[in-house]
Formats: structure tokens, sequence, C-alpha cells
């Protein structure tokens, strides 16, 4: 074998870093669609979002606008599920941004995703945008 064909841990782990990534900004899109963002700052908000997921900086940046600030709670809420559903599954993930409500993140996008995600398409859905086995 020339090795082309195979992996190597490294790339392994940017594609689990990367897959991981995908679910976050899926998730926080599902999100802003709850909430009814205007069709045309949707897009402006999930840039930023991806700015921020690249930057790995949910709250670490201050907001620049009050788009970034959105994308930035949004984002939160998002990272905490896709975490939590990493880790132990759906069920985990509704727990987590339950706890975190109020606190960690904002109530209201919480609720939302709380709302969305209590079905199971929304998992199927999520699985399949990220190829996770542990959702």
């Amino acid at each position: 074998m020339n090795g082309s064909a195979q992996t190597t841990p490294r790339q392994e782990a940017n594609s689990g870093i990367f897959a991981s990534k995908s679910r976050t900004s899926w998730i926080g899109s599902k999100i802003l669609q709850s909430i009814g963002v205007e069709a045309d700052r949707l897009d402006d908000v999930h840039n930023a979002m991806w700015l921020r997921i690249l930057r790995d900086s949910a709250n670490a940046d201050p907001a620049s606008s009050e788009t970034d600030a959105l994308a930035a709670k949004v984002l939160a809420v998002a990272r905490v599920a896709e975490k939590a559903a990493a880790a132990g599954g759906s069920n985990a993930a509704l727990v987590a941004v339950m706890r975190e409500s109020g606190d960690l993140l904002d109530p209201l996008l919480a609720q939302n995703f709380l709302r969305v995600a209590a079905s199971p398409i929304f998992w199927m859905a999520l699985d399949s945008a990220g190829g996770t086995d542990a959702v």
C-alpha cells in the first residue's frame, strides 16, 4: 500500500472535529429557524456563527454587532447540545440545555432548542448531517 488510502490519526481527529463543528452549525441553524430570523438576516447570522466556530470562540470574543451577538447566543446553546449529545445522546443534550438555561444559555433560545429537539426526526437529521453514532 502506498498509504494514500489510509487515514492518519491526525486526519481522523480533524474529521471528528469537523463533524462536531458541522453538527454545532446545524443545531444553530435549526434554532435560528425556530425563532423566526428574517431570511435576509439568516445568512449573516449563520456566517457569524461559522466565524465563531472556526475561531472556537462562542462567548470568548465580545460581540461586534447585533448579528454577532445573536450568533454567539445561538452558538452557546448549540455547543452545549452538541457536546452533550456526542457524549450521551439526545436525552443528555436535552438535559444539559435545560440545566444551563438561564445561567449559561439564553432562556428563549434554550426553550426553542428544546421544542425543535423534542422530535426524533431532529436527531435523525442531525445524525445524517454530522455522521455521529452517539446521537
